[in-house]
């Protein structure tokens, strides 16, 4: 996960110099020449790109678009004020204009402007560290994507490649007249999903295709569910996955609850010693 805010840091800055390189006065503070107008052009093209490539980045590496586009947003902030910091220090300083008529300044003016001008600058840097501090925070409790986690399940069922996982590695959740809730999610390969019909899931073996349980809901990518799980599980109870697929065959995965839900397990245990 910390690769992609990387990533998206890197380009959303690449982005921004590249801005800088198509405009005529910025070019010349950074190369010392202006490039030709097609030069300039492509530049500002490309930096379009690389912020679009950042946010595309984002939407598809994280959490969800909505967290994707705001820490995207965060990032090319930061990104702008980085490179506005950098811009007084770069080495190549556009030539400053002598004055014909200037003013004879005092010695006190001078030590007066000194002191500001230094708590200007001390402030710029703290409003930066701030930023970036504020973001690594938000970033820390951004949780990686059920399918993404290592404890996630890769599999095969039939003639289709899978991964499995619990929506939260939480306890279930209690719903009306406390009946324990699971979500899970699934994804099959990109070439897989135009050949399934339907996916159920259901605690303990099916006993006919009518009682497979409940079918996961989306067509495409990721698949989730929610399913009533019975009041005697135990750590031996298997979930089972059935697929139908668009030519009828149906095939069947099972894994032992304790692989998948441990949480679920253990609270179930809890629940049985405080009877």
């Amino acid at each position: 996960m910390s690769g992609v805010h990387l990533a998206m840091l890197a380009l959303s800055f690449l982005g921004f110099v590249a801005l800088a390189v198509g405009m005529e006065r910025h070019a010349k503070h950074l190369l010392r020449i202006v490039p030709a107008p097609h030069w300039r052009l492509g530049a500002r093209i490309g930096g379009w790109a690389l912020l679009a490539g950042a946010l595309a980045l984002g939407i598809a590496g994280l959490v969800t678009a909505g967290v994707g586009i705001a820490i995207w947003t965060g990032w090319i902030g930061l990104a702008a004020l980085a490179l506005v910091f950098a811009l007084p220090k770069w080495p190549w300083q556009p030539p400053v204009k002598a004055s014909t008529e200037r003013s004879p300044r005092k010695k006190t003016a001078l030590v007066t402007e000194e002191p500001i001008r230094q708590s200007r600058r001390w402030i710029g840097w703290l409003l930066l560290a701030s930023t970036a501090g504020a973001f690594v925070v938000a970033f820390a409790q951004v949780e990686t994507k059920p399918l993404q986690r290592e404890d996630a399940i890769h599999g095969q069922v039939g003639p289709w490649t899978f991964t499995f996982a619990e929506t939260d590695r939480d306890a279930p959740e209690l719903v009306d007249m406390d009946v324990p809730m699971k979500a899970y999610r699934l994804r099959f390969c990109e070439s897989c999903d135009n050949q399934i019909l339907r996916v159920t899931l259901k605690v303990n073996r099916p006993r006919a295709m009518r009682a497979s349980g409940v079918a996961f809901e989306g067509t495409r990518w990721e698949r989730s569910t929610q399913i009533q799980l019975p009041s005697n599980l135990t750590a031996r109870s298997e979930l089972w996955m059935t697929v139908v697929g668009k030519d009828g065959a149906v095939h069947q995965a099972s894994w032992p609850m304790a692989a998948v839900s441990p949480a679920t397990v253990t609270w179930f245990a809890n629940q049985e010693h405080t009877k």
